[in-house]
């Protein structure tokens, strides 16, 4: 500020000499300096407040400029961020349904695949036990119809005596009827048509 009063003082001197070599000038006393002075650093005063009002309210301006883009700026990211969080929302729940029908599909699948086999189980069991049961029949319908024979054949070797020491009845029966052959030649014949006898010897 000092150096500003300055330089007015000796712009004022060099315009007082210049004057006063052309022309005589009204002498200024120091108190009209000095008024002036203090004018002119009024003038400057509120210059400088005026400079700085509008450089604050440019500032302000500015800074309300920026603010509103700042703003606008993080609305539209909020707003990316938002379509980008429903565009991956929507993903998830696009791959969680897909998943969920995939675990029904093969839970689906888990329980046809269980009951094929549980049925096939079942009829494997019911197979085996109707062979179990077709194998008994067949045991126990031999027993039964072959103990009727045991006894039919008992009874025959016990008529033909079978275990006798001579031979069996049948035996004994041939033999008595080969003795009867030689006499009786009707009975040789059929004797030999059975190939029960020999040929006998021929009579003289």
């Amino acid at each position: 500020m000092r150096n500003v009063i300055w330089l007015l003082l000796f712009i004022v001197v060099l315009v007082s000499r210049s004057a006063f070599a052309v022309e005589v000038a009204p002498r200024i006393s120091d108190r009209e300096i000095v008024d002036r002075l203090i004018r002119l650093e009024e003038g400057q005063r509120s210059m400088q407040r005026q400079m700085d009002d509008r450089f604050s309210a440019m500032q302000k301006q500015m800074d309300n400029r920026f603010s509103a883009m700042e703003r606008q700026v993080d609305n539209r990211f909020s707003a990316m961020e938002r379509q980008v969080d429903d565009r991956f929302s929507a993903m998830e729940k696009q791959v969680d349904n897909r998943f969920s029908a995939m675990e029904k599909r093969m839970e689906l699948m888990e329980q046809w695949i269980s009951e094929r086999m549980e049925a096939q189980w079942h009829l494997t069991l019911v197979l085996i036990a109707a062979i179990l049961g077709l194998v008994g029949f067949v045991v126990w319908d031999r027993s039964t119809a072959l103990k009727p024979l045991e006894r039919r054949f008992d009874r025959i070797a016990d008529d033909l005596e079978l275990e006798s020491p001579g031979g069996s009845k049948l035996t004994r029966l041939v033999g008595a009827l080969r003795e009867l052959a030689p006499e009786d030649r009707r009975l040789a014949d059929v004797l030999r048509r059975f190939s029960l006898l020999k040929d006998l010897p021929r009579q003289a």
